[in-house]
């Protein structure tokens, strides 16, 4: 049986349109809302329904996808944009009679989720990981990869009729990650920001841009590439400024085969 993917949100840390901003991208988004971007996470439909992340915009994705049941939660890493959906779980949980779902959670996260949610402690059935762990649900299973973005992020490759690494928010991942690559069938990477130019001496963000990223799956000679996770802005010397427009990225994925732009709602069958 395969999985449908759902891509619940394609956006950054910084939703499209972004608060306060009048660049060419965000208000090309206020015009056409086919062109807004939530915050990035996905669902997986088979048997069950297992999440890949839970932005602050999950409730209102899940309505939009009319997804009345989770019973699986897998987070990548600690930041609000990846885990503060995670608080609007307990009332559907109690009002509806969920079983608890289960919520999978760097290890090294354990300490954040205590203090910020502890209160859901009842709600949720927590279980630490870390890299090399694998994860069997009834529709698929779930291999734990370390990724380069904090010091307890990680990504899962996802195994189901097909393979798809899911390795949002972050650049080049350690070696004995990047060797579990090459033979996955679809590989979800994160673009953050479309271009990146710092200034000497200036710190380079634990992101990709877009050309880095697919620089990076054009390396590992993988199989589809999804850029997802994108915030459609460019950091450009200590500033950001107005990155692709849909049109201009519609003419990269053309003049790029295999890769494919994520989009809030996309379908893939995996």
């Amino acid at each position: 049986m395969t999985l449908e993917v759902v891509f619940l949100g394609s956006g950054g840390c910084i939703r499209v349109p972004s608060f306060n901003c009048t660049c060419r991208v965000c208000e090309e988004a206020r015009k056409n809302k086919t062109h807004e971007r939530t915050r990035a996470s996905i669902a997986l439909h088979g048997k069950e329904t297992t999440i890949i992340d839970a932005s602050p915009d999950l409730p209102a994705q899940l309505e939009r996808e009319k997804i009345r049941k989770i019973d699986n939660i897998f987070i990548t890493h600690w930041h609000f944009d990846h885990v503060w959906g995670l608080a609007e779980l307990v009332e559907p949980a109690f009002t509806s009679r969920w079983a608890r779902p289960d919520v999978y959670l760097p290890e090294g996260s354990m300490p954040f989720f205590e203090k910020a949610m502890g209160y859901m402690s009842g709600s949720v059935v927590l279980h630490p990981v870390n890299p090399g762990d694998m994860i069997e649900t009834i529709d698929a299973s779930y291999e734990v990869v370390k990724t380069n973005h904090t010091a307890d992020s990680v990504g899962y490759i996802v195994r189901s009729v097909k393979s798809m690494a899911y390795l949002l928010d972050s650049y080049i991942p350690p070696h004995e990650t990047v060797e579990k690559l090459s033979d996955v069938d679809i590989i979800v990477l994160g673009p953050t920001i479309d271009r990146l130019v710092l200034l000497e001496g200036e710190e380079r963000w634990l992101h990709f841009s877009l050309d880095e990223a697919v620089d990076f799956w054009n390396q590992l000679g993988a199989g589809e590439c999804i850029l997802s996770h994108m915030s459609c802005h460019s950091y450009i010397k200590g500033n950001i400024v107005a990155g692709l427009t849909a049109n201009e990225r519609a003419k990269y994925e053309r003049e790029h085969d295999g890769i494919t732009f994520a989009y809030d709602g996309m379908r893939i069958q995996l």
